[in-house]
């Protein structure tokens, strides 16, 4: 299995990753205020295989507005958290950046804690992990212990729980269940990943939470 970060060209958005094995998958779409060299670099690694899905781990436009490009581009399976599907489903105004979302143009399959997507030789098991927004979702490999964090937890510090939706007596309990596992490698929504040393990030992130 490979894993690519896949960058932006703007400033904030957030990290998308795309994993190639027997099939692939993209873990968010970033804003899309910028889509067309992103798809087409996506397109190029892909090498003309097919995006198989695409994970969108919360309902925030830095994450999902990639979306109304992406989905047309590669007609991939689209998944998110069940808490946060419907919000993904419907679009409307984000109230974070006052910007309209449009509706998902794919049906959005939810995710729930234990669901496992199987990229072949590679089972990607769902993890809920409220806090952020009540959907968030973190995936984490069974075969290599990464986790992809979304905006859970990062590599230093954690999301915020000041916007609608965040719950920080949530994220707290959702930070111990993570720590419950076995990470190797952490792959977050925004900011840099770590080869090594995920669990500790996962430790060290109660110092944000007033823990």
């Amino acid at each position: 299995m490979t894993i690519y970060r896949i960058g932006s060209f703007v400033p904030y958005d957030s990290n998308m990753f795309l994993i190639i094995g027997e099939r692939t998958m993209l873990i968010d779409t970033g804003s899309g205020a910028v889509t067309g060299p992103i798809i087409e670099y996506i397109a190029n690694l892909l090498g003309g295989r097919k995006l198989d899905a695409i994970v969108l781990t919360h309902r925030h436009y830095d994450h999902i507005g990639g979306l109304r490009d992406m989905v047309p581009a590669f007609r991939p399976t689209v998944f998110a958290g069940r808490r946060d599907a419907e919000a993904i489903r419907m679009g409307g105004k984000d109230k974070i950046s006052r910007l309209d979302l449009a509706p998902c143009p794919a049906e959005v399959h939810e995710l729930s804690e234990g669901n496992v997507i199987d990229l072949g030789g590679h089972l990607m098991k769902a993890i809920e992990t409220p806090g952020h927004t009540e959907g968030c979702v973190c995936l984490y490999d069974l075969e290599t212990r990464a986790l992809f964090s979304g905006d859970t937890v990062f590599a230093e510090g954690v999301g915020r729980t000041d916007f609608e939706g965040g719950n920080m007596a949530e994220l707290r309990a959702s930070l111990h269940k993570l720590k419950e596992l076995e990470i190797d490698s952490l792959y977050p929504g925004h900011g840099p990943c770590l080869e090594h040393g995920g669990k500790e990030a996962i430790i060290n992130g109660f110092r944000y939470t007033g823990e």
